[in-house]
This record gives C-alpha cells, sequence and structure tokens, in this order.
C-alpha cells in the first residue's frame, strides 16, 4: 500500500501539471492508464480523458460518459430499470412510483405487498430510504419525508437478503463487497461512546480513504433506542452494537471484500444485468444476497451506472481489487502483450461471447428500448403521453 500511495502521489502530481481534476477514482484511472502507456489528457472541462476507439471517454470521479446515454437515463430511474430487468428475467423487486398526492393510492398498492420500502424514484445516494414498513402510520410518514424532496414516492415490495455492491465491468463481476451498517463490537468493560472512539481513532490511524469516521447524531441514538441501548451502555463480549440503519460508508459504514464468495448464480444474475440494459458496460449493482439465514434468493435492488471503484482498492476488511485496472483491461483489452482499445460500442472485451457491436440489436430489446424512451418522456413532461 506505501508503494501504491507513492505511485499515486506521483500521478497526482502529473493530473495537477497537466490541469485534469484528480480526485481518488481520476487518480487511480491515471495511474494504470499510465502504467499501460496509454494516453491520458483533460478536456474542456478539466475532466480525464481518453480515447477508444473512435470515441472520447472523460471521466470526473465515478461519473463518466462510458455508458451509452440511454443507459444512462434508464439507470437514473429505479421503477424504470426494475422493469427492465425483471422483462429480462433478472430478479427485482415489485415497485410503483407515486405522485407525491397520491398517499391513498400508494397505500392501496402497498398493502398487497407488504411489508414494503418507502424512497426517492431517482439517484440519492441511499437517503430518506425506509424500509420494512408494514402499518399506515409509518408509511404516511415515510410517504410525506420522499414527497418533501422529490415530486415522486417509489414504493417497493421489501425483500430480505444481505446488501451487497457487485461491479460489472463489461459484461463481467470484477469485484464485490458487503456493505455493513456502522457499528462497534463490545469487549465487555467499554461503553458505546468508547467503543465508538475507539473505531474512530483506527479509522484515523488507517489512512483508509474511503472510510469515514462514525457521526454521534440523533440517527445513532434512535438507532440505539430501538435495540434498548444508549451512549453509556457497556455492550457484552463480542455483542455487535448497531448503530445507523444504512451501510453508506460514507456515514461510518464497513466495506467488506466478499468478491470470492458469490456463487455462480449470483455472478451470472449480475452478468445478465449488462445484457438487459443496452449500452450499459460499467455499473455498480446493489444486490440483496441471501446469507446466515437471511433471504433466501438473490435480488437485484438497483443499477448504478456511475459506479464507485475505490470502496473495491480501499475495502476495510479483506482483499483489495484493481477495480481501476480492470475497468481499464476492458477499455483497452491485451492481444498478444499490446494494448488494443476497445470500439466505443462494444459490450465486452476480448469478445467473451457477447457481440462486439449493438448494431445487432434484435427487435425485442429495440421494442423495450423505445417503451424507455416513453417512459422517460412522461418523466420528463410529468405525464404519460
Amino acid at each position: 500500500m506505501k508503494e501504491t500511495a507513492v505511485d499515486l502521489a506521483e500521478t497526482h502530481k502529473y493530473l495537477v501539471k497537466h490541469d485534469i481534476k484528480g480526485g481518488l477514482t481520476t487518480t487511480l484511472l491515471a495511474n494504470r492508464a499510465m502504467a499501460r502507456g496509454i494516453p491520458i489528457s483533460a478536456d474542456a472541462k478539466r475532466r480525464l480523458s481518453l480515447k477508444v476507439g473512435k470515441r472520447r471517454i472523460w471521466f470526473d470521479g465515478a461519473r463518466s460518459n462510458l455508458n451509452d446515454l440511454l443507459a444512462r437515463r434508464c439507470t437514473r430511474y429505479k421503477d424504470v430499470t426494475s422493469r427492465l430487468l425483471r422483462h429480462h428475467g433478472v430478479r427485482a423487486p415489485e415497485n410503483v412510483a407515486f405522485s407525491h398526492d397520491q398517499l391513498s393510492q400508494a397505500w392501496s398498492w402497498a398493502e398487497c405487498q407488504l411489508p414494503v420500502v418507502v424512497k426517492p424514484p431517482d439517484e440519492g445516494m441511499g437517503t430518506s430510504v425506509h424500509v420494512n414498513i408494514t402499518e399506515f402510520a409509518d408509511f404516511e410518514k415515510a410517504f410525506e419525508d420522499v414527497a418533501a424532496q422529490s415530486e415522486f414516492v417509489l414504493v417497493e415490495r421489501f425483500v430480505e437478503g444481505v446488501e451487497h455492491r457487485v461491479l460489472l465491468v463489461y459484461g463481467k463481476v470484477a469485484a464485490a463487497a458487503r456493505r455493513v451498517p456502522a457499528n462497534v463490537i463490545g469487549d465487555g468493560t467499554s461503553t458505546i461512546t468508547e467503543l465508538v472512539e475507539e473505531k474512530n481513532r483506527l479509522r484515523t490511524e488507517s489512512q483508509n480513504p474511503v472510510h469515514y469516521q462514525i457521526p454521534v447524531d440523533d440517527v445513532v441514538r434512535k438507532e440505539l433506542q430501538k435495540q434498548q441501548l444508549s451512549l453509556d451502555s457497556v455492550p457484552a463480549q463480542g455483542q455487535k452494537v448497531w448503530l445507523r440503519p444504512n451501510s453508506n460508508v460514507h456515514s461510518g459504514g464497513d466495506g467488506v471484500d466478499a468478491t470470492d464468495e458469490l456463487t455462480a448464480e449470483e455472478i451470472e444474475m449480475a452478468a445478465a444485468v449488462a445484457k438487459a440494459i443496452p449500452g450499459l458496460r460499467v455499473a455498480g449493482i446493489d444486490m440483496l444476497l441471501p446469507r446466515e439465514g437471511n433471504g433466501d434468493q438473490p435480488y437485484v435492488l438497483e443499477v448504478n451506472s456511475s459506479a464507485m471503484i475505490t470502496g473495491h482498492h480501499y475495502p476495510w476488511v479483506g482483499q483489495a481489487r484493481d477495480a481501476a485496472g480492470m475497468l481499464l483491461d476492458g477499455m483497452f483489452p491485451r492481444r498478444g502483450g499490446t494494448v488494443h482499445p476497445t470500439p466505443a460500442n462494444a459490450s465486452s472485451p476480448g469478445g467473451s461471447g457477447v457481440s462486439a457491436s449493438r448494431s445487432g440489436v434484435t427487435t425485442q430489446v429495440r421494442r423495450q428500448v423505445r417503451i424507455l424512451r416513453r417512459r422517460l418522456l412522461w418523466w420528463k413532461n410529468r405525464q404519460l403521453k
């Protein structure tokens, strides 16, 4: 890690010198590209730019134009993604997007699906997500919370499972991480406050750039109350205490490498996502997987076309994965020791069983694309055409 840190520091200096915005993701990608002799440059917006075939690909942190525009638009809306996946045989929970003033209609649908999840229908970094709702009073509060931020509210059937983020690169699973909500482990003598302080100290000493300290706030106090605990409680030796309801690493969650734990069925399901969404070359797939008696089948919850790769480089627990290197290998596959650019419309590197061009898209997929375009137009105009 020390050698890598030195290399990344030198890469960052190079980016600054050449006026390229250099966050951690950009620096990792630039570092791997330079190691392979792949030219990099800045575009008009100072983004990292690489030429792939006839197309110029830019990266701005996790955002890029590597995925086709239609793929990016489809994955932006969770209900559109879910319908598209189910149409192609990928297991995803049923959901419906309701207008902010359709509380009664939403509850009528939810009653037949209980328990349910209430959340924003578009990208939201996991905020305002209310899970495992079974009563109308809780549903109403959750609905109003989301409606205060979004014109539409997504109601989804709740499914059991352990949350994982699976990185898909050119149709293949590159890495997987289990996302664990912020927590501490009791030692029989320390209070929860002391345990949090110790874990935050370890966060600082580790210099892990993607795992943040655990904030002590009202969310933590509320989560402790659910477990009949307080910040002054002393958990027993080995007792796990949950501190937040969500698994976001930015709020103190743990990223645990789980790449080698995926089953053949789970890998196949993740790979099928790329076939279901034309033009999707890199994605972070949120999956609920059955683990330790929690859940019985794998599900795809969401597909993020702006995939975060840094968490796979810097897990809190487990083996680091060179996600940036795998992404560059997908874009520029090696053949006979020479780097060859993958055409911008290729769906997988090296012709690995998937067509290298989207010109042969089936009639069925074309029809689905037209349906999605109409759906996106409806979202834009806020009315069904």
